[in-house]
């Protein structure tokens, strides 16, 4: 009998992820049976994959431990992640991608429900640009103001969220995340983050070993350095970033751009 690893999130609790697993057949019935009077809106499912009953519990606890440090309350199955960390880790393992669509999960719930959602993600308002190069101090500010910069030079979107931004090439529909960017009061603290697995080597279909290529390119500039369990990596900004590094990634973030368009074009 197959079982699903899911992860949820909760727009009443920003910042935090669920990761469990059920033997239900389908997320959505685990998500209302979360959904008690103790919590004020419903789960959304981020990611659910349908694997054997015998690897299901070896994965909810490798996604455990992987995250361990992040997590709220070792008695809960909470973390204090960015949902598309472990999404990118469940999509490279075998089994059914059965994650509900947004249009199916928001049929499913109460006329009541789904407005209150609307309602609350409605008065939630995203960081502009200027509220976040404020928040930033003498360390993070020069460096930001270069990266956003460039981000206009190159054309590429940058999308603002509840904390950050992230920055992204859009190509044949398909957008692909460069870097995030974190201000000092996020739970990064002042830095920017990419993830070489999922959000450029997975969707972007690049091979591995240019991955590994891109990935010592990037340790070579000094500025990023590896964080997780997986090939991500984290430029922190709570120091002075030296002319050197600050130009090196600057240098870096435009090739790995150019890369990603000559491979989603030439392919």
């Amino acid at each position: 009998m197959p079982s699903i690893v899911y992860v949820l999130t909760n727009p009443a609790m920003p910042g935090i992820v669920k990761i469990g697993v059920t033997s239900r057949q389908n997320p959505s019935v685990r998500m209302n049976e979360l959904y008690t009077t103790g919590v004020p809106l419903p789960f959304e499912c981020v990611a659910a994959l349908e694997v054997g009953d015998d690897s299901a519990g070896d994965i909810e606890t490798a996604l455990h431990t992987a995250f361990a440090p992040q997590r709220v309350n070792p008695a809960r199955e909470f973390f204090e992640i960015e949902p598309y960390q472990v999404e990118a880790l469940l999509r490279v393992l075998p089994g059914r991608d059965v994650t509900p669509k947004v249009n199916e999960a928001a049929s499913g719930l109460d006329p009541v429900d789904r407005e209150a959602v609307a309602e609350f993600k409605g008065r939630r308002a995203m960081v502009t640009e200027q509220d976040f190069l404020g928040s930033l101090d003498e360390n993070g500010l020069p460096v930001f103001n270069r990266i956003l910069a460039f981000g206009r030079q190159e054309g590429l979107r940058i999308n603002w969220g509840f904390k950050g931004f992230s920055m992204n090439v859009d190509l044949n529909g398909n957008r692909f995340a460069l870097c995030f960017g974190y201000p000092p009061n996020s739970m990064y603290g002042q830095s920017i983050y990419t993830d070489l697995g999922y959000s450029i080597a997975k969707k972007a279909g690049l091979c591995d070993p240019e991955v590994q290529e891109i990935r010592q390119q990037a340790i070579a500039t000094e500025a990023f350095t590896p964080v997780g369990g997986g090939i991500e990596l984290c430029c922190r900004l709570d120091r002075n970033l030296p002319e050197s590094q600050a130009a090196a990634l600057l240098d870096w973030l435009q090739e790995v751009t150019k890369r990603l368009r000559q491979n989603v074009v030439t392919d």
